[in-house]
């Protein structure tokens, strides 16, 4: 009997038929739960076929009979299904029934089972399909709402000639991007921020990713990203492996260093001590510990690395748009070259671990930037999914 059998046998009491039915979404979550509890991360087992069905059961409410009287909006999370109308569980449910003949539906309460949501409730529920899974969420953030109201303008704009729109931000994008709204259609707008977008980064450089990172198209080929004032972030994932729970402690599981290569040279890059890591995640948790103030001096061996590993966080292709305090940062990003100016020359590197005030692993890089100036990089290393310590996500913003 291998390990995996035997954790089976242990648990098979707790399922109805004294087994785990994988047709059955609430044995299904029942495992993944139990299996999260002794890796000490989130498990989702048969993942790709639940994203698939949950995307086709979400777009199914948004359109069904119920759904078209209320506002719902997707969210970057393929799960996450926008409540703008902050409907109650109970009017969610009726249009789940409603949808989908009565379904048998089980509802996992905010940090229950595979609910990683500290906020909102997850639908767990069977379609023709196969099994779905949905958190209702709140709504959008305010980068989301920006970019949303953006859409908006330009959308109700198509058609206008440009001498008659009033809206400075609108002119302003219009002539930049050499578009005369004239020209174009309400049709040719399409909103596209609310897709998955999430896409490898590594130290090769930057990629021609416009379509994938565009939050408003212009048919056909006119790629914008959107961030409102506050959306100095630019990448988001990538989980280092290597740091692990074992027996209520965090440790470093050497044996993991290489699944990840990527992660694995950025360890390397910046002569990040792992083990270091773990101890400092550790004494957070204690609440134990020194407390430094500062940032740790690394040696920056090959700058031209970091600069494509940056740059591999934006890639190129699209047109980026920045809410200022007034008026709008409008860059051109559609080639390699580019988005290599707009990174700049990376100049020094620092290195902040975790401690007893903070669960985050900061890398910050100062760059000399002809676009933006000086500017500061920061690479992020934490959890990111509000679970509490694990699993340690990737994310790079400006600051």
């Amino acid at each position: 009997m291998n390990i995996f059998d035997k954790f089976l046998h242990n648990v098979s009491y707790k399922f109805p038929k004294g087994y785990p039915d994988m047709s059955n979404p609430n044995d299904i979550s029942l495992l993944e739960s139990l299996i999260s509890e002794v890796l000490g991360q989130s498990v989702n087992l048969n993942e790709g076929s639940v994203k698939q069905n949950t995307v086709k059961a979400i777009q199914a409410i948004i359109s069904s009979r119920l759904g078209k009287q209320h506002n719902f909006k997707l969210q970057s999370d393929w799960y996450r299904l926008g409540n703008m109308d902050k409907i109650s569980p109970d009017q969610f449910l009726e249009i789940i029934k409603d949808t989908f003949n009565n379904p048998q539906i089980t509802i996992l309460k905010p940090k229950e089972g595979i609910n990683d949501s500290s906020k909102f409730n997850m639908y767990l529920f069977d379609t023709s399909e196969g099994p779905v899974k949905i958190t209702l969420s709140g709504g959008s953030n305010l980068g989301e709402k920006y970019e949303s109201n953006f859409y908006d303008k330009i959308k109700s704009s198509a058609g206008t000639p440009l001498e008659d729109i009033t809206d400075p931000d609108l002119r302003e994008l219009y002539t930049k991007i050499g578009i005369d709204p004239e020209d174009i259609t309400p049709e040719q707008v399409i909103q596209t921020g609310n897709k998955d977008t999430k896409r490898p980064i590594d130290f090769n450089g930057p990629e021609n990713k416009g379509k994938t990172i565009s939050d408003i198209t212009i048919l056909p080929d006119t790629y914008l990203s959107i961030k409102n004032i506050s959306g100095g972030g630019f990448y988001n994932g990538g989980t280092v492996p290597f740091i692990v729970s074992k027996n209520g402690e965090v440790v470093y599981d050497s044996s993991r260093f290489n699944d990840k290569p990527t992660i694995a040279k950025l360890f390397e890059t910046f002569n990040i001590d792992p083990e270091k890591v773990a101890q400092g995640l550790n004494e957070y948790v204690a609440k134990e510990g020194s407390i430094p103030n500062a940032f740790e001096s690394t040696n920056v061996s090959n700058p031209d690395d970091l600069k494509k590993f940056i740059a591999s966080g934006y890639d190129y292709g699209y047109w980026y748009v920045r809410e200022k305090e007034k008026g709008l940062f409008i860059y051109d990003n559609r080639t390699e070259d580019d988005v290599y100016r707009f990174v700049g020359d990376i100049k020094n590197a620092s290195i902040k671990y975790p401690n007893a005030a903070t669960k985050t692993l900061t890398v910050k890089l100062t760059a000399d930037s002809p676009v933006l100036g000086a500017v500061n990089y920061l690479i992020e290393i934490r959890d990111t999914q509000g679970k509490g310590i694990l699993p340690l996500s990737l994310k790079i913003r400006t600051a």
